[in-house]
């Protein structure tokens, strides 16, 4: 019977998983049409970002070189390589290894997509003023960070996954902020990134609930209220910080930067409350406290 309700359990965490992918395509595929495909998408986008006076779309605010330096940073292969291989590192030395290819696949395939999306879509000339044919849609950073983020949460066991999920969320809102301010991505550029990462996160944890590690999941995460109030603080605090060191970086790209974190926050909260282990042989989420272990020869 355990065994049953175990497998049972394990098909529905699937199918949250996928009808979660499925909503994260369908938002992406809603962003390409609409800010792209339209003349009023092209126009908010503008508007967000404004083309600057000396011409591309580098906003003059006292934010663009921290900015052109965190993508510097970010982009270096050599630190995506490390961070990698820590990846993989942190699936073995907890036997997560199923989780840890998972994890690889996630990242591999959102970088992937997003790559291949940028060569393929086509952006039309609409007769919005200010706007360029160029495509950038979506972003090749921002995937790449935000599957960082999700490859890891998949890997690392449930009661440090909000431990992660909170300063890699501003990480996250940080290197989005950075591509818009030195003007390589629109807003919706970063926005479909998320989405895209998102769907296939979702994608590699559906599969995961359906063939998990042996090792299973020992400790529960009993955080979640406490996690989404630690987001959507550092969310809060970032914006702090734009508002106190940036009075004129203008409301258009702090209000594209406060949409962006946001948005984030949804998405990985999300991401660690659907993903969050239950017990197999009652289907219902494992939220008691971790016993500690006792030596039969000590009682």
């Amino acid at each position: 019977m355990a065994t049953m309700v175990g497998v049972q359990t394990s098909i529905d965490a699937s199918r949250r998983a996928l009808a979660a992918a499925a909503a994260c395509a369908v938002g992406f595929g809603a962003t390409w049409l609409l800010f792209v495909r339209t003349s009023a998408g092209q126009w908010l986008d503008g508007e967000l970002l404004p083309r600057a006076e000396r011409g591309g779309y580098a906003q003059p605010t006292v934010l663009l070189e921290p900015a052109q330096l965190v993508l510097n940073r970010f982009g270096n292969p050599l630190l995506i390589g490390l961070t990698v291989l820590g990846l993989v590192l942190g699936g073995l030395l907890t036997h997560r290894v199923r989780a840890a290819v998972a994890a690889l696949a996630l990242f591999g395939g959102a970088v992937g997509v997003a790559g291949l999306a940028k060569q393929v879509i086509i952006r039309p000339e609409l007769g919005v003023v200010g706007s360029s044919t160029h495509n950038s849609f979506p972003s090749g950073h921002v995937t790449a960070a935000i599957a960082l983020l999700l490859a890891f949460l998949l890997v690392v066991p449930a009661r440090v996954r909000w431990v992660v999920a909170v300063p890699g969320t501003t990480g996250v809102s940080v290197v989005a902020a950075a591509t818009m301010i030195v003007g390589w991505h629109r807003f919706s550029d970063v926005v479909g990134s998320l989405l895209l990462a998102g769907a296939v996160f979702f994608l590699a944890a559906a599969g995961l609930a359906r063939w998990p590690d042996k090792h299973g999941e020992p400790d529960p995460d009993h955080s979640s209220g406490t996690g989404l109030l630690a987001l959507a603080c550092g969310a809060t605090l970032l914006m702090m910080v734009l508002l106190a060191f940036a009075t004129d970086a203008g409301v258009p790209l702090l209000a594209a930067t406060a949409a962006v974190s946001v948005l984030a926050m949804l998405l990985v909260g999300a991401a660690i409350h659907l993903t969050r282990p239950v017990d197999p042989a009652t289907g219902l989420e494992n939220t008691e406290p971790p016993r500690a272990y006792v030596h039969p020869g000590r009682l």
